[in-house]
């Protein structure tokens, strides 16, 4: 870690004890790395004696119920009385754009004095006051973890469990490029808890439904592939419901896109409403797509990242190409 990151540490781990009352959440559809943060954050704070709710604007998905067995996360929706959510501090982990928590976005104060975003995805520009940005990390769960040995607070097997499932989501079971050594000291130390690695492994990308390999048959007999180097997918929602599956059994499709050491770039199309097409892409090495998404309103990471495009399928497929194109171009 260098020493400008243990600063900045220092600083968000100041301002979180600073207050009192907190509304922990992440963005739309929780993956395990926001859900893994926000569990073992929730961790943290109680220990120093805080009142801390993890409220997120969509329920968790199946699949990750694991990270959260205890269901300490719970679905904004689900809340009937709304007034416990009332004067906390917010704090956003895994993401940094507000329009993505939806209606809680209503309990940040005009002035963000409020507000706490914890993030390492590329791209956010850091202030260390309200925006603590980390991109050097691999995953949400490394930042926390950071946090949890610099407050000197003890875990559980839950809590570690919770960490090391986010660290091995984000970081594509360790295969991605901002997997350092400290990523793999981390998941060593978790491992002490008594964590099987298999069983993490097994839960995160594997137990499948049956029907997600007829979906797998429908997105491969959409697939096209531009210039020999970009491949794209569409997912439209009837195929889904056809199906009966969710958007959660699309996790993890468009990174097949990427397996052929021809193609630099893979996207996902998803119709999620008419007139609402969600964007996801993957890319090799230094290929970096961010700026493709960045257009259309999204972010993430250089080799990973999205976007939602408020048009229909075909239309969102006819704007977007020519961006991901073009930015081929500038790695070429």
């Amino acid at each position: 870690m260098s020493a400008a990151t243990g600063r900045h540490l220092d600083l968000l781990l100041e301002r979180l004890l600073h207050a009192e009352r907190f509304i922990l959440t992440t963005h739309r559809t929780p993956d395990p790395d926001g859900l893994g943060a926000e569990i073992a954050l929730q961790h943290l704070l109680k220990a120093k004696g805080k009142d801390v709710l993890i409220v997120n604007p969509e329920p968790v998905p199946g699949k990750i119920r694991f990270v959260d067995p205890d269901a300490r996360a719970v679905d904004f929706r689900s809340i009937k009385d709304k007034a416990v959510l009332e004067n906390r501090t917010v704090a956003i982990v895994d993401n940094s754009d507000l329009g993505r928590i939806d209606d809680l976005s209503a309990y940040v104060n005009p002035d963000h004095s409020n507000l706490i975003i914890i993030d390492h995805h590329d791209g956010m520009k850091p202030d260390y006051v309200v925006n603590f940005a980390f991109p050097e990390m691999g995953s949400s769960c490394e930042i926390v973890f950071e946090l949890l040995e610099k407050s000197g607070v003890e875990i559980d097997e839950s809590v570690a469990r919770s960490l090391y499932a986010g660290i091995v989501a984000d970081t594509g079971n360790f295969r991605y490029r901002k997997t350092s050594p400290r990523t793999h000291e981390i998941a060593a130390k978790l491992m002490r808890f008594g964590i099987n690695p298999a069983v993490v492994a097994e839960n995160l990308f594997e137990n499948s439904p049956l029907a997600r390999l007829l979906l797998k048959k429908r997105l491969y007999s959409s697939l096209v592939i531009e210039q020999g180097r970009l491949a794209y997918f569409t997912a439209r929602k009837t195929d889904l419901q056809e199906l009966a599956l969710t958007n959660e059994d699309l996790d993890g499709v468009v990174n097949e896109l990427i397996e052929s050491e021809a193609v630099q770039a893979g996207i996902l199309f998803t119709e999620r409403e008419p007139g609402v097409t969600k964007v996801s892409v993957r890319s090799r090495g230094s290929v970096d797509m961010l700026e493709s998404v960045r257009k259309f309103g999204g972010g993430g990471h250089k080799n990973a990242c999205g976007a939602t495009i408020f048009k229909d399928l075909e239309e969102a497929v006819a704007d977007f190409i020519p961006e991901a194109l073009q930015c081929l171009d500038s790695v070429s």
